[in-house]
């Protein structure tokens, strides 16, 4: 379904991600990237649509935000200028014109975006509360009843509840005690409802008839904030268990490595396309000649530690290489203004 604005075309569309970078495996996504030009009235009837989701494999910019991106050094919109013939769907006039001048958007901008982006991956990469390290016991639902301990009215022992008795709870009462928050005397009888209900965050009350309120057998803690915050994680587990990527899933669990090896990849391939652009004045998008490597990074085969240490320090030669090279400091924005005019115009 085309989720483009009316009256609006397309002078560029490419595939991008891992099938441009000569990385893809058959498990691999494929991701499009598009430009539009939005038409004239629309633009001055205040309809302008800088950005189209059109799925979550598929992004269409209008000109002008295309161009405000490329000039800032963005490396996933820079790539689009670079793309290998092989990943070009959809090209025009006005496309082909911009390439001509694709080396003035190479700036010493694309240092602070790229080294930017790259400690970007690491950070992903080193997270210490990734969900698919997180033991059974965290990723099991736990009720009410899990987080509530109880002082004992005779021995005055405190056990976690279900250790303290093997009563059903739904023979069990309780009642508050006044001035002590998510504390309650807890009593045994027939005429009782329990002490939880489905469905509900809350331990459950009962009415203690006036002849038998001195007659409780303990006292219960219920710890809120640890129930709280177990929900909150068990709620982001299965949203993220649903939606994970099963292979990269399994791939970082059988390395052992506890480091998301896909973003380590990444790391290295942005630290490798960031020092080129000086040197070379291009960008290579296609990585096909270091594929090998960088696919054994991917599946954890080498030391990952090692490969962290190893690119960080390339990255922080990175500044040095970018201040002595011939690039410009930043793209004229009286140069992206212009093209930006004739392009629409379709002044070329």
């Amino acid at each position: 379904m085309n989720k483009l604005p009316k009256n609006s075309r397309i002078i560029f569309k490419g595939i991008v991600g891992s099938q441009s970078y000569g990385l893809a495996t058959p498990e691999s996504d494929t991701d499009y990237k598009s430009i539009y030009i939005q038409s004239n009235e629309d633009i001055l009837s205040n309809k302008y649509i800088p950005q189209v989701d059109i799925n979550k494999d598929d992004v269409a910019y209008e000109i002008r935000r295309f161009l405000e991106l490329v000039s800032t050094g963005n490396p996933n919109v820079l790539e689009l200028l670079y793309l290998p013939e092989r990943c070009i769907i959809e090209t025009s006039p006005e496309w082909e014109y911009i390439l001509k001048y694709r080396e003035k958007f190479l700036t010493k901008k694309c240092h602070s975006t790229y080294f930017g982006y790259a400690k970007t991956q690491l950070v992903k990469a080193s997270g210490l509360n990734k969900k698919y390290k997180w033991d059974k016991d965290r990723i099991t639902r736990k009720d009410i009843l899990d987080f509530c301990t109880v002082t004992d009215r005779y021995d005055g022992r405190t056990n976690k509840f279900k250790e303290w008795t093997k009563v059903d709870q739904k023979w069990l009462g309780l009642t508050s005690i006044e001035g002590f928050r998510d504390c309650y005397k807890v009593y045994l009888g027939k005429e009782y409802k329990g002490i939880i209900e489905k469905d509900s965050n809350e331990p459950k009350k009962s009415i203690v008839e006036k002849e038998e309120i001195d007659n409780w057998l303990g006292i219960l803690y219920w710890n809120r904030e640890n129930y709280s915050t177990h929900c909150k994680e068990y709620r982001e587990f299965k949203q993220w268990e649903e939606k994970r990527n099963p292979n990269r899933y399994l791939t970082n669990k059988d390395h052992g490595q506890d480091l998301d090896s896909k973003n380590i990849m990444h790391l290295v391939r942005l630290i490798m396309t960031a020092q080129e652009i000086p040197t070379e004045n291009k960008i290579n998008v296609d990585r096909t000649k270091d594929r090998e490597y960088l696919l054994s990074i991917k599946k954890g085969e080498v030391d990952l530690k090692e490969i962290i240490e190893q690119w960080s320090k390339k990255a922080d030669e990175l500044k040095e290489l970018y201040v002595n090279s011939s690039l410009k400091e930043e793209v004229s924005k009286e140069f992206i203004s212009n093209l930006e005019l004739k392009i629409r115009n379709s002044e070329l």
